[in-house]
């Protein structure tokens, strides 16, 4: 049986609108790709009386159904941090320190001069956690992370609130503990990117139309990005899930695709092409997710950061009176760009991204969002793809970003670009 599954976030900078929960819908995202659904998000400041409240009424719910609690902050070292006391509250137990927690936070001190004496007690607080449970080791930070047993096929999961802790405890160490605690027998899935189309069209124009003949045995989601959509079904049924896709292909045959990001890094290297970049409204922001990956130094040979029209003219040797003829912001600049780009670095693939990204800089024949992207292939043919993206500037220089790396997945693919 699926446990009924809430998550928590705690931390009064959370409940002052002062930060922002981003752990909460990426923890979702994360389970419903594992098979879970999750049933509701809950908000709590830091205070112990309101945090124990919340658990007790779903400790006592676990006597009734199997609950899956994941609950993130609080395990620092401040007065503040309460989830370990609460914890130990609700259950009646004692703690301990873990060892090997504490090794590696003598150590982080040692690394930055300090000794042992100079750990003051309370930092030390973060290597805590209650006696028998399942202790989630952190390999970012010090706070460890744990699981608890609250009721029958029920558990409490206490990861710290810092995103980069949060996600690495998440994947590494939660992950396999809930497969082994709440198995999903025979459960399928499969994942398609659809881009540049949004959530609702998608739904109108595919799930509506195909709701009773793949959906009443099969699950679906969708998961909105910048550029692109995460489209997400699930069943039992693997020739059911095969259809859908068989489906979704043949009516999207231009826009679909699989994980670029990942498909890019692993075909760049296995052809073992070469590949550079020159940026303008996106700011580095291309090269970045081309270098994210470990081992993308055998692909990715570097590129040229041209914001201004002086740089484009220095450094890829286009002409000032060309750039004026044109505008910076034109297919013809685009095209010029990746050529230069080419030429200068010699790589197999050249990229070129110009554009306004605004909130200022448009006009009625080149709005905010215009951007025009370049791609020359191995074999030497420049296309330049002219796109207007909508949101802000940052969603803007993200669109573009990702959308490049889409057409270099299309070319790759031997696709129409």
């Amino acid at each position: 049986m699926s446990p009924y599954i809430v998550i928590i976030s705690t931390g009064s900078e959370l409940t002052a609108g002062r930060s922002v929960d981003t752990n909460s819908g990426w923890i979702s995202n994360q389970l419903f790709e594992l098979g879970w659904k999750v049933k509701k998000f809950v908000t709590l400041p830091d205070d112990p009386n309101l945090i124990f409240s919340e658990l007790q009424s779903l400790q006592n719910l676990s006597k009734e159904i199997p609950v899956l609690v994941i609950m993130t902050g609080g395990l620092g070292p401040t007065e503040d941090d309460y989830t370990l006391e609460t914890v130990l509250k609700l259950t009646g137990k004692t703690s301990y320190s873990v060892e090997k927690a504490k090794l590696r936070l003598v150590k982080i001190y040692e690394a930055r001069g300090k000794e042992y004496k100079d750990i003051l007690p309370n930092v030390f607080r973060q290597t805590f956690v209650p006696e028998g449970c399942k202790t989630l080791d952190n390999s970012v930070g010090i706070a460890v992370g744990f699981i608890e047993n609250i009721g029958e096929n029920s558990y409490l999961v206490c990861m710290p609130g810092v995103p980069s802790e949060m996600t690495e405890m998440f994947k590494r160490r939660l992950v396999p503990e809930l497969k082994k605690l709440y198995p999903r027998e025979n459960l399928l899935q499969k994942t398609k990117w659809l881009w540049n189309i949004g959530e609702s069209l998608f739904q109108n124009d595919f799930i509506e139309p195909n709701r009773n003949e793949f959906f009443k045995d099969a699950e679906w989601g969708v998961t909105a990005n910048r550029g692109y959509i995460k489209c997400i079904f699930q069943s039992t049924n693997e020739e059911l899930l095969t259809t859908i896709i068989s489906r979704l292909e043949s009516q999207y045959p231009k826009i679909i695709s699989d994980d670029v990001f990942q498909f890019v890094h692993e075909q760049l290297l296995k052809e073992k092409y070469t590949i550079s970049v020159v940026e303008s409204c996106t700011g580095g922001l291309l090269g970045k997710k081309l270098t994210e990956q470990a081992g993308s130094s055998a692909y990715f040979m570097g590129g040229f950061l041209t914001y201004s029209n002086e740089l484009k003219s220095k450094l890829l040797e286009i002409p000032i009176e060309t750039i004026e003829t044109y505008g910076a912001v034109s297919d013809e600049i685009a095209r010029v760009m990746v050529d230069g780009l080419c030429q200068k670095t010699g790589t197999d693939y050249g990229i070129s991204i110009t554009g306004i990204a605004g909130p200022l800089g448009g006009s009625d024949t080149k709005p905010v969002g215009t951007v025009f992207i370049g791609i020359k292939d191995p074999i030497g043919k420049t296309i330049v793809h002219h796109y207007v993206f909508p949101g802000n500037r940052e969603s803007i220089r993200e669109n573009a970003s990702n959308t490049a790396l889409f057409l270099i997945y299309q070319s790759l693919k031997g696709k129409d670009v």
